[in-house]
């Protein structure tokens, strides 16, 4: 057997297996595998990768259609049998099929080109008689009059707006034109008003016919699959048909258009240098400057926390890692010590460390957390438990229940019975004063997302706690996490990140409420560290639209914003290490009124 022959097979084996154990996706968005044929692997990577339209150049010699360009290019082997047809019937046979255009290019005379066309198909009446392959000749094409002289199988790839009131449009599959007939964009930055206004012009007219719409000549970047698909293009060109498959298929989770969300903006009343009473240290998991930025952008370019003036940079890196996860990061914070990754409450040689939680109890305050995740998270434990792996639970609740933390409201709800035992489980209705240890639990495990109907819990939890906690006077101590940003991060998806942001900035605006009406409360918004290094892509300002993109799943090593208000506000300017937040509230909560 001939080496061609076995990499044909070998190819049409692959394409059957990918087929049969991992089926194909749909998205909105069509991928048009632009000039297949000089792809490594011609319709193989174009098939698997969900191409809606392969196009392949064909040019008829020795009554043979060569695919190639040019005739010069002519390889022996190189047909539209041996390259598309025959895998193609393959997967018919098989039943695995999809829906797929084959976009023939003709490079040579229009007429003997597609009587040798008409030719072959014959030879595949299964392709030819199934509603799955649409065969549309595109390049040298007859005068539209004679459209409606092939067969039925046959379809056109018409190219010229300005006749399509007297073309058989019955037998045009597509119209296509060149995108450099209606701008010069390079496919980076945006494109200018009058470019985008034609462009825009051109889609709304084959649309009018009811006629899918392609530019061909575009530019081949993610920027511009972006802009072509949100401008109407139905397929997308591309000599990238996997990337191009990819990126269009997580666009609509990149994407982000909300409502108005009222902000407050604080007053500034308050003594700089006075110390204050109250200290509440809010971090929101994962949520570094581009998830803030996203938020403040979809929120009309406001938010609460963007009216803070006191700003810093904090460096989020882990003891044993460049990139820290929820352990160490809020470890670091809890305690003032880099420690390794998933270790919580102790230092890299595991020595235990005294947290904030136990600092503050010392110094009279009383303490609490607040957290949309379960209690026992690894941000939330971190402030006062002592294990070596945050998957301890058990170990971390055992903590729990000897910590110095007066009440906590999270989920959880699982571990009741173990944890009732210490803390009073009460509603959230029925928290009025904290004259015992009290949990209120709003979840099993964690609190529920948004999107499954959280509602305001975080915001009305946090503004209930600081009622109860400043009635008789004495000063408090409270950590809130708005933990399921980090959910958005880790799932590349933008909705969830702006909803839980916007959450998370609604908790910030009760809470700068609340430091407006004492006047004496340090309030900090912080993150434990950056997660998916989140982008912002494209978007428009006035209608609250966000495109966002990814670099990972997992964290990043990229510092995150911290925002303090109130008395001793200015002392956490600057950039330092996220282990100097306990430092420096440690000695505000040491110094002497």
């Amino acid at each position: 057997m001939k080496i061609d022959d076995l990499l044909k097979r070998l190819l049409s084996l692959w394409i059957l297996v990918f087929a049969l154990h991992f089926g194909y996706g749909q998205i909105p968005y069509k991928v048009h595998s632009h000039n297949d044929y000089h792809q490594d692997f011609p319709f193989v990577e174009a098939y698997i990768n969900n191409a809606s339209s392969i196009e392949v150049d064909l040019f008829l010699k020795d009554n043979t259609l060569y695919v190639t360009h040019e005739e010069s290019n002519i390889k022996e082997g190189r047909t539209l049998s041996s390259l598309y047809l025959e895998p193609l019937s393959e997967l018919e046979k098989k039943g695995e099929l999809r829906n797929l255009q084959l976009l023939l290019d003709l490079k040579s005379p229009a007429i003997p080109t597609l009587k040798e066309i008409q030719k072959v198909l014959k030879k595949y009446p299964d392709l030819i008689k199934g509603d799955k392959v649409s065969f549309v000749i595109s390049g040298n094409r007859p005068d539209p009059s004679d459209y409606v002289n092939y067969p039925d199988y046959i379809y056109f790839d018409h190219q010229n707006l300005d006749n399509l009131e007297t073309v058989p449009m019955e037998k045009v599959a597509m119209i296509s034109l060149s995108f450099q007939k209606y701008s010069v964009w390079n496919g980076y930055g945006r494109m200018v008003e009058e470019e985008l206004n034609q462009a825009k012009a051109a889609i709304k007219r084959a649309h009018t016919f009811n006629k899918p719409f392609r530019f061909w000549a575009t530019p081949d970047t993610k920027t511009a699959w972006a802009r072509l698909a949100t401008l109407g293009v139905d397929f997308i060109n591309t000599d990238q048909p996997a990337k191009a498959y990819n990126y269009l298929e997580s666009l609509d989770s990149r994407s982000y258009k909300g409502e108005v969300n009222s902000i407050y903006r604080p007053q500034y009343k308050f003594d700089p240098n006075s110390k204050p009473m109250n200290i509440l240290l809010l971090i929101g998991d994962g949520n570094g400057l581009a998830q803030i930025s996203a938020a403040m952008f979809a929120n009309r370019g406001q938010l609460s926390i963007t009216t803070i003036k006191d700003i810093g940079l904090i460096k989020t890196s882990a003891f044993d890692d460049l990139i820290t996860d929820s352990a160490a990061g809020a470890t670091a914070m809890a305690t003032g010590q880099k420690t390794n990754n998933r270790a919580i409450g102790l230092g890299p040689n595991d020595e235990v460390l005294p947290n904030l939680v136990d600092v503050a109890s010392g110094k009279g305050y009383r303490t609490g957390i607040i957290t949309t995740d379960a209690i026992y998270g690894a941000t939330p434990s971190s402030f006062y438990a002592h294990v070596k792996d945050r998957d301890n639970t058990d170990g971390i609740l055992k903590d729990l229940k000897t910590s110095k933390l007066d009440f906590f409201i999270a989920g959880g709800a699982s571990y009741i019975a173990e944890l009732g035992k210490v803390f009073k489980p009460i509603t959230l209705t029925e928290f009025t004063d904290l004259k015992n240890k009290t949990a209120i639990f709003l979840g099993e495990s964690k609190m529920p997302t948004l999107e499954m109907g959280r509602g305001d819990m975080l915001p009305k939890s946090v503004k209930k706690s600081m009622e109860v906690l400043s009635k008789d006077g004495e000063p408090f101590f409270m950590v809130v996490e708005g933990a399921q940003i980090d959910n958005g991060g880790h799932s590349n998806n933008v909705a969830t990140i702006i909803d839980e942001m916007l959450d998370f900035d609604a908790t910030v605006a009760e809470v700068l409420k609340f430091a407006d009406t004492t006047g004496n409360t340090l309030v900090l918004i912080t993150a434990d560290h950056e997660t998916s290094g989140f982008g912002i892509v494209g978007g428009n300002l006035e209608q609250g639209e966000v495109q966002g993109d990814f670099l990972t799943i997992d964290h990043t090593a990229i510092m995150v914003p911290l925002f303090a208000y109130g008395p001793q506000a200015q002392n956490f300017q600057g950039v330092y290490e996220n282990s100097e937040i306990f430092s420096k509230l440690k000695e505000i909560m040491e110094a002497k009124n």
